[in-house]
């Protein structure tokens, strides 16, 4: 009987199980992070929330506070969703076609999407400021009766003021 022997030619498919097993185990996350700098006071002293926090009650509103709710990150999935669902689907083709890897991929799909929620602040109508949020004037601590001074911003535009919210923003790949 002759000695047959067989000599295995990989065209690509370790590297396209290698890449497809890596991005399965990650994900592009993108938004604000609990540690990001806290906002400041008119003082310029750190303020008692996150900006995390911020972003929350920005995102969903303060009925206590008379806040309306400005959901710039809700708005931009909305608006984007199918951008980037399609996005994705580039990236895998391409990460088939060894044309790319899935860690640049993701942090590609993450990069786009930070822009798309940064532009949101600008791009979409959201509730007005109130007239004290833009002129400023005298206003009375809620659980203290104190009375304080608040500084106009002097802009209608809500969400802008010194940029820090939107500064805040990141996107970043992780484990799933």
């Amino acid at each position: 009987m002759a000695d047959v022997k067989f000599k295995s030619i990989d065209r690509g498919a370790l590297r396209i199980k290698r890449e497809l097993r890596v991005a399965a185990g990650k994900v592009a996350l993108v938004g604000i992070p609990g540690d990001a700098d806290p906002p400041v006071d008119e003082n310029n002293k750190p303020a008692e929330i996150s900006m995390a926090q911020l972003a929350f009650i920005m995102e969903k509103g303060s009925a206590v506070n008379k806040i309306p709710p400005r959901p710039f990150m809700r708005a931009t999935r909305e608006r984007c969703e199918g951008k980037f669902a399609r996005l994705a689907r580039s990236f895998y083709k391409a990460i088939l076609k060894g044309n790319a890897s899935a860690n640049k991929s993701l942090l590609k799909l993450g990069e786009g999407y930070e822009g798309e929620m940064k532009n949101t602040f600008t791009r979409e109508t959201f509730a007005p400021n109130a007239p004290i949020t833009i002129n400023g004037g005298w206003m009375r601590n809620k659980v203290n009766g104190k009375i304080f001074k608040v500084k106009g911003k002097q802009s209608s535009h809500p969400l802008i003021d010194g940029g820090r919210l939107r500064g805040s923003i990141i996107h970043k790949v992780a484990k799933a």
